[in-house]
């Protein structure tokens, strides 16, 4: 069980740093703070070695315990928010009901799987430094400081300035991130197009008045306006895709389409409403 429980812990840290180093966090709340996912990432690290080195079972098994119960309030929380993906695995999206399972799951194995010898024996286990093995502690210790400093700067390598559309990032891995801000843009000329694959089609937007609709691909909230779009639409409506990384296609629609260049990754809350004169922004509707 410690083994299974050290790799769980240790992928998930894993993933979470690249995701740090990569990508902006967004959303509100504590749980989507850069601060508090490098500190989780950090316990993750610290807890995962704990477990394979195997430094108090008795103590280790009461820790592990609260920590998957821990775990498994969290992604409760997540699925009560209606959250598609709870965040525990980085960029790779995880259903919080599968994370909830797998949290559960664990605890049960953990209950049935105790410590042979009984863990409260009237009173509270105390840690025995004459029994502890002073050497695996300073090996767990020393380890977790040089992953631990290597992760924060890999973390924290993530750059960020101002842009015309919002804030630009740059990862380690070079690639550039913009997060999209239409708020800032009212009164100014569209800073989208020059950023549209063929620039020269957003000339249509500079005359008359559009309601342009920023969505992105994956979007279930997107397709679903999309849709009533199409029955309901009553002024110029116009789209403008954020690309997907998976190379997913816009399905057919009956509006003037302009997709962003999948040279930048672009981060926005979607679907918004940007209304257009002249190619003029004057106001932004969520």
């Amino acid at each position: 069980m410690r083994f299974a429980m050290a790799t769980i812990l240790l992928t998930a840290a894993v993933l979470k740093a690249w995701q740090l180093a990569t990508v902006p966090v967004l959303g509100e709340g504590i749980l989507n703070t850069r601060w508090f996912n490098i500190f989780v990432v950090q316990f993750e690290l610290l807890f995962g070695i704990w477990l394979l080195l195997g430094l108090l079972p008795k103590l280790t098994w009461l820790a592990s315990v609260a920590c998957f119960l821990v775990f498994s309030a969290v992604s409760l929380y997540l699925i009560l928010l209606g959250e598609e993906s709870c965040g525990c695995f980085g960029k790779i999206e995880t259903s919080p009901v599968f994370t909830m399972t797998l949290d559960l799951v664990i605890v049960g194995c953990l209950l049935f799987c105790r410590p042979s010898s009984r863990l409260f024996a009237g009173h509270f286990p105390k840690l025995d430094m004459v029994t502890l093995d002073k050497r695996k502690v300073l090996a767990v210790l020393t380890i977790w400081l040089v992953l631990a400093t290597l992760a924060t700067f890999w973390m924290l390598s993530l750059q960020q300035w101002e842009h015309p559309l919002g804030t630009e990032l740059k990862g380690f891995d070079g690639r550039r991130l913009i997060i999209l801000e239409p708020e800032k843009w009212i009164d100014q000329e569209l800073p989208l197009f020059p950023y549209f694959v063929e620039p020269h089609e957003g000339d249509l937007l500079k005359q008359g008045k559009w309601k342009l609709i920023l969505v992105h691909i994956i979007c279930e909230k997107c397709q679903e306006m999309l849709a009533d779009l199409e029955t309901n639409a009553t002024e110029n409506i116009a789209i403008a895709v954020i690309p997907a990384r998976s190379g997913e296609q816009m399905p057919e629609i009956p509006f003037p389409t302009f997709v962003l260049n999948d040279t930048i990754d672009w981060f926005a809350e979607t679907p918004r409403v940007i209304e257009l004169s002249e190619g003029i922004c004057v106001a932004v509707e969520k």
